[in-house]
């Protein structure tokens, strides 16, 4: 029985004696900057309560299918005039089924929060794992403020609008009025996302599928008319509208009268450049962020993330595709080209894709609910991007770059309620600051850049992980192990990813129109906001280290071993 005693005794002591040694290393921090200390760490205290369901509903809002039908309708027939869409879909499905193949082998490899700055720093390199984590963690932020506001001017208005113009006052007031009204609104939006956050995981994740789900419904009941419409009844449907300002044929007239070209033959560029805009809405690798909270990571990894991007591939294909077949491709280039393109009507507000779901429908009730259904898809969508946002910070802060606070993790929550609250303030800052000085950085053109740069890395990383931590691949899980002709074929998706990503970024400098810029120019703002960023992600590192090095702590020692979680 003493024997048992002293076993307990000594088996309860090993977390108070590690309490200990880590309150010691504390204390010499700043006391003797010359002597090395011991360098120790606990577990995350993060719980793995996210499904394989959770995953790909997740991935379904963040790939973005249903608000790309919204704007895809419209940009991709004017901005891209002429190109092969089928072959653009399929093209783009090859970068994005080998994007997420890569992420759901990097995830089951070295399932930890923080994704590519994990897999990065300890794959290749510290600085290479610091560039992917530090755009996106800058684009997230600046990303979930714009976005709060677009959502409530592009989607909740124009659907309010459209099918209840007797309340265009209150709407004008409140939405396209003082920008107090706007910055408030968008508050009120993001206040509710990180609410949820905030008071646990579970909860925010049922916050997301609720949107997802109705959005979902409503789609379904937007291909219930697609799939019955008659071309004749809905340019009847459009002349009626007493919202448009010009029938059916006199769209056509109007584009042809200002010098809109009713038809132009692909080129390249323009193909590469439909890619992108497809890819921008499409790709969803962010999961990897939260791997280290989900069960069974590779069965719910490849369930959630491939499932979700083929389901959102083929939701997006089916919309789009199915909406031009209907409505005609010349009509709808017309159509974008009046709505974004031409001065001249741009400024009248309604050549949106509310109206053209009118004339679809014609009942304005209905019309209603699904343009609510893809406003909630666009509320999905910036929602999505917050999980990620934290958990950087707080992979970060667990191998000691920035302070110790965002890692910490609430007893009651399992959240890491400090870097959700960090995330929150200065996403609460930019909308207020969005709402007086709309797209005042070139947001298109940064965030295009911005998510290339932030999604490249990590295609090199996984070619590299055979060769470079030969030890870590040899563990990985057997999807990560797979061969072709005896050669990992993670290197071959890698390098088609990480190359075709090199590829877009060389376009969108060569060929700024074909990025999908509204100009066709890079502006310097937008240059300046991408430099910003890709020189603080390179230089970050190398500070954090020295810093931590005058306080007496190596931080070369944090990536050479697998932090627990």
């Amino acid at each position: 029985m003493a024997a048992i005693g002293l076993t307990n005794s000594c088996v309860l002591s090993k977390g108070l004696i590690h309490r200990i040694l880590r309150a010691l290393m504390l204390s010499q921090v700043g006391k003797d900057k010359d002597k090395p200390v011991l360098f120790t760490r606990n577990s995350t205290g993060l719980v793995k309560s996210v499904s394989a369901i959770d995953v790909l509903i997740y991935t379904l809002s963040c790939a973005g299918p249903i608000v790309l039908i919204a704007l895809g309708v419209t940009e991709l027939p004017s901005i891209y005039e002429g190109v092969n869409l089928p072959l653009v879909f399929g093209l783009s499905l090859i970068l994005l089924v080998t994007l997420a193949y890569n992420t759901i082998c990097l995830s089951s490899t070295l399932p930890r929060a923080g994704g590519d700055y994990v897999f990065g720093s300890r794959i290749v390199n510290p600085v290479w794992g610091m560039i992917p984590s530090f755009m996106v963690e800058f684009s997230f932020v600046v990303g979930i403020a714009s976005l709060s506001l677009v959502g409530l001017e592009a989607f909740i208005g124009p659907a309010i609008l459209t099918s209840y113009p007797q309340f265009a006052g209150t709407v004008s007031t409140w939405i396209y009025g003082a920008p107090i009204n706007v910055a408030a609104l968008g508050l009120l939006i993001i206040l509710v996302i990180f609410g949820f956050a905030i008071i646990g995981t579970r909860k925010w994740f049922w916050f997301v599928k609720a949107l997802a789900i109705y959005a979902l419904i409503m789609t379904l009941v937007f291909f219930g008319y697609l799939l019955t419409a008659n071309h004749q009844a809905i340019m009847n449907n459009y002349n009626a509208q007493a919202i448009t300002p010009l029938t059916y044929s006199a769209v056509v007239t109007n584009a042809t009268a200002s010098g809109w070209p009713q038809s132009v033959p692909g080129t390249t560029l323009a193909t590469a450049g439909a890619m992108i805009f497809l890819f921008f809405f499409m790709a969803a690798p962010i999961s990897a962020y939260f791997a280290g909270e989900i069960k069974n990571t590779q069965r719910s990894m490849t369930v959630g993330l491939m499932g979700g991007t083929i389901m959102a591939w083929v939701i997006a294909a089916i919309g789009i595709l199915g909406f031009l077949a209907v409505f005609g491709y010349t009509f709808m280039s017309d159509f974008g080209f009046l709505g974004s393109l031409n001065p001249s009507t741009a400024s009248l507000g309604v050549f949106t894709f509310n109206t053209l779901l009118l004339a679809l429908v014609k009942n304005p009730n209905i019309t209603f609910l699904i343009g609510m259904g893809f406003g909630l898809a666009f509320i999905a969508f910036l929602s999505v991007t917050l999980l990620p946002a934290s958990r950087i910070l707080f992979a970060w802060s667990f191998d000691r770059l920035i302070p110790e606070r965002f890692s910490s993790v609430s007893s009651r929550t399992q959240t890491p309620v400090f870097s959700l609250a960090f995330v929150g303030i200065l996403t609460g800052i930019v909308t207020v600051i969005d709402a007086y000085y709309s797209a005042a950085l070139g947001e298109v053109l940064a965030t295009t850049l911005i998510v290339a740069i932030a999604f490249m890395p990590n295609g090199f990383t996984a070619a590299l992980l055979p060769f470079r931590k030969k030890d870590i691949y040899n563990l990985a899980p057997p999807i990560a192990k797979k061969k072709v002709a005896g050669f990992p074929l993670i290197t071959i998706t890698g390098l088609i990813q990480g190359v075709g990503l090199v590829i877009i970024i060389l376009l969108t400098f060569l060929e700024p129109a074909a990025a999908g810029t509204s100009t066709g120019q890079i502006s310097i703002g937008a240059i300046a906001v991408v430099l910003f960023g890709l020189i603080a992600s390179i230089l970050f590192y190398p500070i954090s280290r020295a810093i931590r090095k005058s306080q007496g702590l190596d931080l070369s020692l944090v990536f050479n071993e697998i932090p627990p979680e």
